[in-house]
């Protein structure tokens, strides 16, 4: 007799210290991933799984219905799309009963909320705490010279200076360090920062020059060996991510003054 019982699923996460409060006992989980699935990776799952679309045929419906929900929303409609509400806000002051837009103050982002059916499925998702990870490189600010915006904008071409914990750069040869910028809305995009536009690089502190990035939103993450010992380097590469998101151009949002979610 078949079960209506739901699947049963689990996560498992570590324990961070939050270099972000002055709470010594504060810490965030850091859910432990494992892929990224890209939306061709989801459609090649789906076709094996389900067998009766193929991967291509799969993909070409997601690009068609990508491309009528974004005519939609464009068109000030809320649209279901993926696993959110999508629709059109607007950040930035408006002064005044008689205030116009203005692209100078402010700018249209997409606000997405997620649908109501995924909260009682996320109550059924057990997460499982795989004690404390130390030792982590931990970005705590970043200061854009070219906006003179802290934790928010970000201009490519111009200098990013950062203050953290474990922040310097040094790394084996056979190993994958530095900085690099992941997409928000697509994270298999993935902008690394050249080593040789790295003119800071010590155990807190660090500048660069931000590369050529699209008009977006962006995660910055850090790998290195550094373990705080500078004559002795860890064994495997210690990866995490600044929890703001950082905007390119118009593309509101950016910052906050709650505390973030480190992913």
């Amino acid at each position: 007799m078949a079960t209506k019982e739901p699947k049963k699923r689990s996560v498992v996460a570590t324990l961070v210290e939050n270099k972000l409060t002055e709470r010594e006992d504060d810490f965030t989980a850091n859910i432990t991933y494992v892929g990224r699935r890209s939306i061709n990776d989801l459609c090649s799952i789906a076709a094996k799984q389900n067998g009766k679309y193929s991967a291509s045929e799969l993909y070409a419906a997601y690009d068609i219905l990508k491309a009528q929900a974004k005519e939609e929303m464009y068109s000030g409609a809320t649209v279901e799309f993926g696993l959110a509400y999508n629709a059109l806000g607007v950040d930035g002051p408006l002064i005044s009963r008689s205030a116009q837009f203005n692209r100078a103050v402010n700018s249209l982002v997409v606000r997405c909320t997620p649908l109501a059916e995924l909260r009682p499925e996320l109550d059924l998702i057990d997460v499982i705490i795989n004690g404390v990870k130390d030792g982590l490189p931990t970005i705590g600010t970043l200061t854009d010279v070219g906006s003179k915006t802290v934790n928010q904008r970000i201009t490519p071409g111009n200098t990013l200076n950062g203050k953290g914990d474990r922040v310097k750069i040094v790394g084996t040869e056979d190993n994958t360090v530095g900085f690099f910028f992941i997409d928000s809305t697509d994270e298999t995009k993935i902008v690394p920062v050249p080593e040789s536009v790295l003119s800071r690089n010590e155990p807190s502190n660090f500048s660069f020059i931000i590369p050529a990035l699209a008009d977006g939103t962006y995660y910055l993450e850090i790998a290195t060996q550094y373990g705080g010992n500078s004559k002795t380097l860890l064994k495997d590469v210690r990866r995490s991510r600044f929890p703001y998101l950082l905007t390119v151009g118009d593309s509101g949002g950016g910052g906050g003054d709650d505390r973030p979610e480190i992913e």
